[in-house]
C-alpha cells in the first residue's frame, strides 16, 4: 500500500507540475491572442483608411481628365480667337525684347550713376588739400592713401 501511495503522489506531483506548464501556456496563447485581435483591428482600420484614400484619389483622378479636357477644347478656341502659333511666338518675342530693353536701361542708369559717384570722388579729393591722393585719370579712377598733417607754426617744436 506505501508503493501504491508514492506512487500516485508522484503522479500528483508530475500531474501538479504539467497543470502548471499547461497553466504557463494557456497565458501566454490567451496574451498571443490578444496581440492576434489588436493587429486584425489595425488591419481593419488600415483597409478602412486605403478605401478611403483610393476614393480620394479617383475623385482626383477623374477632376484632373474633366481639366485636361477642358485644357484640350480651350487650346483650338484660342486658335479661332486670332490666337495662332505665330502670333503666340510674336508675342513672345516682342516681350523677350522689352525685357532685354529694360535690362539694357537698367544697366546704362547704373552705369551713370557709378560713374557720377566717381566724379564727385575725385572732384572732392582734388579740392581737398589735406588728402595725399595718387590719381590716375584711367577712367577716372584714384587712390586715397591718407591725410597729410599740416604743419602748425604755432606749435612748439622740441629740439
Amino acid at each position: 500500500m506505501k508503493e501504491v501511495k508514492s506512487c500516485l503522489m508522484d503522479k500528483q506531483d508530475r500531474l501538479i507540475t504539467e497543470n502548471t506548464a499547461l497553466k504557463l501556456r494557456v497565458a501566454e496563447c490567451e496574451k498571443v491572442s490578444a496581440i492576434n485581435q489588436e493587429l486584425k483591428e489595425e488591419i481593419q482600420e488600415i483597409r478602412e483608411q486605403n478605401d478611403v484614400l483610393k476614393s480620394t484619389c479617383q475623385n482626383y483622378e477623374s477632376t484632373l481628365k474633366s481639366l485636361q479636357a477642358k485644357v484640350q477644347d480651350g487650346i483650338p478656341d484660342r486658335a479661332e480667337d486670332g490666337l495662332g502659333d505665330n502670333k503666340l511666338k510674336e508675342l513672345r518675342y516682342e516681350w523677350k525684347q522689352e525685357q532685354e530693353e529694360e535690362v539694357k536701361f537698367s544697366e546704362v542708369v547704373r552705369r551713370q550713376i557709378q560713374e557720377n559717384t566717381k566724379v564727385t570722388a575725385i572732384e572732392v579729393s582734388k579740392e581737398k588739400e589735406d588728402l595725399v591722393q595718387d590719381a590716375v585719370d584711367k577712367k577716372k579712377s584714384f587712390v586715397v592713401y591718407g591725410m597729410r598733417e599740416k604743419k602748425n607754426p604755432n606749435k612748439f617744436m622740441r629740439r
